[in-house]
């Protein structure tokens, strides 16, 4: 299992992307090089998050160079995302529900805006341009997204890809979809945090073992299932716990993959700015022709 690395680059213009965490709405331009420029963040507060989060984008806005000024906007957030009416509806980030997430944001800045779950994002984020992949994002909660053919699969309903709540032990707790058992009680950094009451750094080494354990087996699971090979884990509880959790990982997945076809399975964990996401979603849906960006500045 690899080092965790810092995920590749694109060459693109200036995006304008927002992340709606449980603990921090974040925004920020990221640039063609990927690096993540002009930021800033602030704790989402219990009522009319919204306010909180126009007044976000302005101040990033307002502080960023006439030379960096993005000319398109991808926002991200725990899903089920309703795309078409531009919401998300999460069971575990409350707050948001009946929010316009999209016109919202496109309002506030005068751009085109594009909005995407937190999973979808880091799938897009890490895929090769014509190949297969899984991504794993565990993160507030645990999301992710399946590429085939350099192509994100969306599902019936745009959904697929919620594998925080594959089943990874049939005697685990109650999760708050009212299932049994589901990966984001183990891996979601939410989770974690409200059992222990403690960053997710500081959690004891028998939970990451268990979460390794857990991970591993919804590794697994997928590659099986759907006969990809290359996996990808990446979000704030992989840049947390690291070694620990890939190393927790690696017996589980040796037993669980000893099926011809899964003999290749190859997991790469990455570190990347969550803001990513959402900027390689907006590129995409550039580079797709579901969008047009807005006109980009020129220096004089």
């Amino acid at each position: 299992m690899a080092e965790p690395d810092e995920g590749p680059s694109d060459a693109t213009p200036h995006v304008l992307a927002v992340d709606l965490g449980v603990r921090h709405l974040v925004a920020g331009v990221v640039g063609p090089d990927g690096e993540v420029g002009v930021r800033d963040r602030v704790v989402p507060p219990t009522r009319q998050p919204w306010v909180a989060l126009t007044r976000l984008v302005d101040r990033v806005l307002a502080a960023t160079p006439e030379e960096s000024r993005p000319t398109v906007c991808g926002v991200t957030g725990p899903g089920p995302v309703l795309a078409d009416i531009g919401e998300f509806r999460s069971v575990t980030v409350t707050g948001w529900e009946g929010v316009p997430i999209r016109r919202l944001v496109a309002e506030t800045t005068g751009l085109p805006t594009v909005i995407s779950s937190t999973g979808h994002a880091h799938a897009i984020a890490n895929a090769p341009d014509d190949g297969h992949l899984i991504g794993l994002y565990l993160g507030d909660q645990v999301d992710g997204g399946i590429v085939r053919d350099g192509q994100l699969l969306s599902g019936a309903n745009g959904h697929l890809g919620a594998f925080g709540h594959l089943l990874v032990d049939p005697d685990g707790p109650v999760c708050a979809c009212g299932a049994t058992g589901c990966l984001d009680l183990y891996a979601g950094a939410v989770s974690l945090e409200a059992q222990f009451g403690r960053e997710v750094s500081r959690v004891p080494d028998a939970t990451v073992d268990r979460a390794g354990i857990m991970v591993a087996r919804a590794c697994a699971s997928l590659a099986a299932m759907l006969d990809i090979h290359r996996i990808v884990l990446g979000g704030p509880v992989v840049t947390a716990l690291g070694r620990r959790l890939t190393d927790a990982m690696s017996a589980e997945l040796d037993q669980r993959s000893r099926l011809v076809h899964l003999e290749e399975i190859h997991i790469r964990a990455v570190r990347q700015h969550v803001l990513v996401g959402g900027a390689a979603v907006a590129r995409h849906r550039v580079a797709t022709g579901g969008i047009d960006p807005a006109p980009a500045v020129t220096a004089t």
